[in-house]
């Protein structure tokens, strides 16, 4: 497919479906520079009148490669357009949560929300910036509202983690064990589970656990670095 796009540029310098299909490939294949290349080509073109789906595409490589204020420049300009669009409104959302400025991103997951209350994701991203912001009541909120849809495990690790940052450590210690049960290869809930045992003055129990992992999986690098430090 690049090959071919390629010698349509050869031909036609500025053939916006080569261009456009060379942005799709790259991006597909995470090349989040190259399509953004050949998507601000498309967008220099013709910035008036560009597809707002090129703006979206734009803000999406700036929020690929962490460039969050030139993708919210972007996203503005999509829902300048279209004041509902879901790609732009949940780019908004992500750009100001890269940024760590959580209320902004509320507004933008809250506006999804309007037009799609039961979009489980979205609950999720909404409980975790509301969890950030320790308005914790609002966030459980959100992730229950998530969990009533369907399963979420960021949902449920976002329940146990506010647990933990209350201090109800023999909860947050139940929730992690039950989530480990369903996903015994997650490391992060290892990690999660170490730190409540820890905390809560378990630290035998906290080494035991990351050494059982280790006997599983003695490449993972996050819980070597954390079963040191228990150690010390």
């Amino acid at each position: 497919s690049k090959e071919l796009y390629l010698k349509v540029l050869e031909m036609e310098e500025n053939n916006a479906y080569a261009l456009i299909g060379l942005g799709h490939l790259s991006y597909d294949f995470k090349e989040f520079k190259d399509a953004l290349f050949y998507w601000t080509k498309i967008y220099e073109l013709n910035e008036d009148n560009v597809d707002i789906r090129v703006l979206t595409s734009l803000g999406n490589c700036h929020r690929k490669l962490k460039t969050f204020e030139k993708g919210i420049y972007f996203f503005d300009k999509a829902l300048a357009r279209d004041p509902k669009n879901f790609y732009a409104l949940f780019g908004m959302a992500d750009c100001y949560r890269g940024l760590n400025k959580q209320q902004v991103s509320i507004e933008y997951w809250n506006k999804i929300l309007e037009i799609d209350p039961h979009n489980k994701v979205i609950l999720t991203r909404a409980g975790d910036a509301y969890r950030t912001l320790k308005k914790y009541d609002l966030a459980v909120e959100s992730y229950n509202k998530a969990l009533e849809i369907d399963f979420d495990i960021y949902a449920a690790i976002g329940l146990a983690l506010i647990c933990k940052e209350k201090g109800n450590f023999d909860e947050a210690i139940l929730r992690f064990k039950n989530l480990i049960k369903d996903d015994p290869r997650n490391s992060r809930l290892y990690v999660d589970l170490a730190e409540c045992y820890n905390l809560a003055g378990k630290k035998p129990e906290a080494i035991s656990l990351l050494e059982n992992f280790i006997q599983k999986d003695g490449r993972n690098i996050q819980i070597k670095t954390y079963l040191d430090n228990l150690k010390k």
